[in-house]
């Protein structure tokens, strides 16, 4: 059974939801979390040491899908009543040839989408920080206030904003409703549409919980300084993990929800 409409306090079932993953599987959903970290860094070192900043990005968006489906599949296995690892969550985006190769075209779309959407905003902004800088080459706030890019930044915006649409549901669409990439990329963008309320919900409360713990510990001196780097991976951790309570609300209601 599938639901596209949702009403806005479904961000808070949502998030509910992701406490309830990261509660029963603290240990994959952490696991996945580093080895997702990792791999992001991996993925970036070729372009540090050749100064290609392109490649990193064209590298890095090829485990972003990987990663994202692997914290789906834990929501989704503790959903089943089966107990979550490393092998078997990532395994639901590389076990299957055909699975793996989607997901790669999906990162190498995804990166390449990136990259355009960069050069957009530098072009639309370029002109307005150019009137930054004073006769001495030095940074003038006034200036900064009289010359906000605010079309390149709402531009930007919009773009990415797509951009996450269309990739959001896609690597769960690809691999457990064995959709073509194009329709998966349609359906992601639709359904985030129609749901685009929830979506700020969870958006909201996830930014709030980010921002108050950083503010909290931020006020503890060197020791927050390094409990505000856990929080930061602790609320990575949980929003990813809200991706199979979304998956399941929209695509999956008839099954009940995680407790």
């Amino acid at each position: 059974m599938e639901n596209y409409h949702l009403p806005f306090k479904t961000g808070m079932d949502w998030l509910r939801g992701a406490c309830v993953v990261v509660k029963r599987a603290p240990a994959t959903v952490f696991g996945i979390l580093g080895c997702y970290v990792l791999a992001l860094f991996v993925a970036n070192l070729p372009s540090e040491l050749l100064g290609l900043s392109w490649l990193g990005a064209i590298l890095s968006s090829l485990v972003t899908p990987f990663g994202a489906l692997a914290f789906a599949a834990c929501g989704r296995e503790l959903a089943r009543n089966s107990r979550p690892t490393l092998f078997s969550c990532f395994g639901e985006g590389w076990n299957d040839m055909n699975t793996r190769n989607q997901l790669i075209l999906l990162g190498l779309i995804y990166g390449l989408c990136v990259i355009v959407i960069g050069l957009i905003v530098s072009l639309l902004t370029s002109g307005d920080i150019a009137q930054w800088k004073n006769a001495q080459g030095q940074i003038e706030p006034q200036n900064v206030l009289n010359h906000i890019p605010w079309l390149g930044f709402i531009v930007g915006a919009v773009l990415y904003a797509m951009l996450l649409g269309i990739t959001c549901f896609s690597p769960m669409l690809i691999a457990w409703k064995r959709q073509p990439i194009g329709k998966a990329f349609f359906f992601s963008l639709i359904v985030c549409f129609r749901n685009i309320g929830a979506i700020v919900c969870l958006g909201l409360l996830l930014f709030l919980l980010a921002s108050g713990g950083a503010v909290a510990f931020g006020a503890l001196g060197e020791l927050g300084q390094v409990l505000v780097i856990l929080w930061a991976l602790f609320v990575t951790g949980l929003s990813y993990s809200a991706l199979y309570p979304m998956w399941r609300s929209i695509f999956e209601s008839d099954v009940p929800p995680l407790r």
